[in-house]
């Protein structure tokens, strides 16, 4: 089970909610204020932020722990009292919001791609290396990602051919989100690259953590804030 921040100015929520969580097996954290949501959130490391009301806004929060590449990764719901009214629905949702992303990193520089694993690994996500793209696609078929991260210039099947392969094979039913990552910085391959369906292309080199914001961003689109 995850551990959760709950994020609330109500006593009553608190207590009502740090009850249903617990009973399900849920470790609890709380936070009264949105600073003192932030600081948890850095420093406790939650599996998912759920959000009532504080003196903030929850979009203002929100918008605060997106930004901070030490806590973007977490997925939030919002809430408000009702919601206890079906909380086994809720508890479903945090089940699955918190069951680690699977991220295949299709990189041929093993020193890189090595560095990408661990930092990945350290945000809490579940991953795997291949590469060239012949490894890559079998990898894909056995081990269904959320996220491919793709070299473009992978040996056996290039890049570009492989974001080709993927979606014409239907024996992969649910496609992964891609994120190009090559050291060509041309438009005309950056315009192939979205022709590809990928979500982002990032040239390198690239700072890590602009490289964690543009994951996080690409995997929060899997996720629903609301309860």
């Amino acid at each position: 089970m995850s551990k959760i921040l709950l994020v609330s100015g109500s006593t009553d929520t608190l207590l009502s909610w740090k009850e249903v969580l617990s009973i399900g097996g849920h470790t609890v954290d709380i936070a009264l204020t949105g600073n003192e949501a932030i600081s948890r959130a850095v420093s406790g490391r939650p599996g998912l932020v759920m959000i009532n009301e504080t003196e903030e806004t929850k979009a203002t929060l929100i918008k605060q722990l997106r930004q901070d590449v030490r806590t973007g990764h977490i997925p939030v719901i919002t809430l408000d009292f009702t919601h206890i009214t079906r909380s086994d629905i809720v508890l479903e949702k945090i089940r699955v919001l918190t069951t680690p992303k699977k991220v295949l990193i299709a990189e041929d520089d093993r020193h890189m791609s090595n560095i990408l694993k661990m930092l990945l690994e350290s945000q809490g996500f579940e991953v795997k290396n291949a590469f060239d793209g012949a490894e890559t696609l079998n990898t894909l078929k056995s081990w269904s990602s959320d996220l491919i991260v793709l070299d473009i210039m992978l040996p056996v099947i290039d890049g570009f051919h492989l974001c080709q392969m993927i979606n014409e094979d239907h024996t992969i039913a649910i496609k992964p989100k891609i994120i190009i990552i090559s050291g060509r910085e041309s438009e005309w391959d950056k315009n192939l690259g979205a022709a590809c369906g990928a979500e982002f292309y990032l040239v390198k080199p690239f700072d890590n953590s602009v490289f964690l914001k543009k994951v996080q961003e690409v995997l929060r689109g899997v996720n629903v804030d609301n309860a």
